[in-house]
């Protein structure tokens, strides 16, 4: 609202400089005028005189320069149409022209003879019409030309700063897939030493040899092929996200303290993987998560409007700002939301002290 009123007051000061430039603009034409044949010729008229005839021909200027020939360029033939308003507003001028001659020029109305007038004035007002109507052409067309170079700039501007997001984006989409591959090692290896240690120790503990299966599925999921439009099932991110619970608690003992809920019919919608993975990966990088008063939380859910909502809280680790810097989960995930969900999310995060909050709208 304030930068509306300012545009405003800004429009408004330069229509009052543009208004006083062309008073001051005739005011040294007519000065020109009137000091030029008053040294040359001797003669001067009363001042209503000046006023009258000044008036019109002003009139006729900038109704030229402003209805008729913007008015006349809009149409296929104008070339034709341009000469055809031109002579109208000729005619008309004159007609005006001869009632002021016959009120100011010829004392107490008395009309002049066709004769007369005709070699005393229609002629002279004649060339005046003209000269005024060349003046205001010359003007319009200084104008036009104005507004079409001043148009030319502006689409380059505009084409510039297309052209400079347009590789903003590309680069931003380089930097997410670069941070996306980082997390990506050779799957075969993977799996099979993950195999080959879940064969080896599985009658040894069952624990471990359930850290080894959860940890299985969730770098199969990260590593999964997504669609062509670079998404996945949402129900799929939800089930490693459990898994993602699960292999911490079992990592410590069950002694970590989460509420997680997920409520809504998450199987028929789809989502760019990692995001809501990532935003609970945060939660146990950065989390104190071993105080029963204080659970972390994450809660998920859907709206019949196919908008989910991912609510997280969590008490903060005491570690080194240095360290908490050098975590480019988030950075990542806004990359990637911003290139996929442009203008179809918002991120609200709350990051106090002592605690840190998080919650993701978007629109699938």
């Amino acid at each position: 609202m304030t930068m509306t009123l300012q545009s405003k007051m800004n429009f408004s000061r330069l229509d009052v400089r543009l208004i006083l430039k062309h008073i001051l603009g005739w005011g040294l034409f007519i000065a020109y005028e009137i000091s030029f044949v008053r040294f040359n010729g001797g003669y001067s008229s009363p001042l209503q005189d000046y006023i009258y005839y000044y008036g019109l021909n002003i009139l006729l200027f900038y109704f030229n320069a402003h209805v008729i020939l913007p008015l006349a360029i809009k149409s296929s033939r104008h070339y034709f149409l341009i000469p055809v308003l031109m002579l109208f507003e000729m005619i008309i001028y004159l007609i005006l022209k001869y009632i002021l001659d016959c009120f100011l020029v010829f004392p107490y109305g008395v009309m002049p003879g066709q004769i007369m007038y005709i070699k005393k004035l229609l002629v002279p007002n004649a060339y005046r019409g003209i000269y005024f109507l060349g003046f205001s052409t010359l003007y319009w067309s200084i104008l036009r030309m104005v507004i079409f170079r001043n148009r030319a700039h502006e689409t380059e501007t505009m084409q510039l700063i297309t052209l400079k997001e347009k590789a903003e984006l590309e680069r931003n989409l380089a930097e997410a897939r670069n941070a996306y591959l980082q997390h990506q090692i050779n799957p075969h290896l993977l799996f099979n030493t993950l195999t080959f240690i879940h064969n080896t120790y599985y009658k040894f503990s069952r624990e471990a040899s359930q850290c080894v299966l959860l940890l299985v599925e969730i770098m199969r999921y990260s590593l999964h092929e997504v669609d062509t439009d670079g998404k996945t099932s949402l129900i799929k991110e939800i089930e490693q996200i459990q898994n993602f619970i699960e292999l911490n608690q079992l990592r410590f003992d069950y002694e970590l303290y989460i509420d997680f809920q997920a409520e809504g019919d998450f199987g028929t919608h789809q989502i760019i993987p990692l995001i809501l993975l990532t935003l609970t990966e945060n939660i146990f990088k950065h989390g104190n998560l071993k105080r029963e008063g204080d659970k972390a939380k994450i809660h998920i859910s859907i709206s019949g409007q196919r908008e989910l909502n991912f609510v997280s809280w969590n008490l903060k680790k005491h570690q080194s700002e240095t360290k908490r810097l050098r975590s480019i989960g988030i950075k990542n995930v806004i990359k990637r939301l911003e290139y996929s969900y442009k203008h179809q999310y918002s991120l609200n995060i709350k990051d106090e002290e002592d605690s840190y909050g998080l919650e993701l709208r978007m629109q699938l």
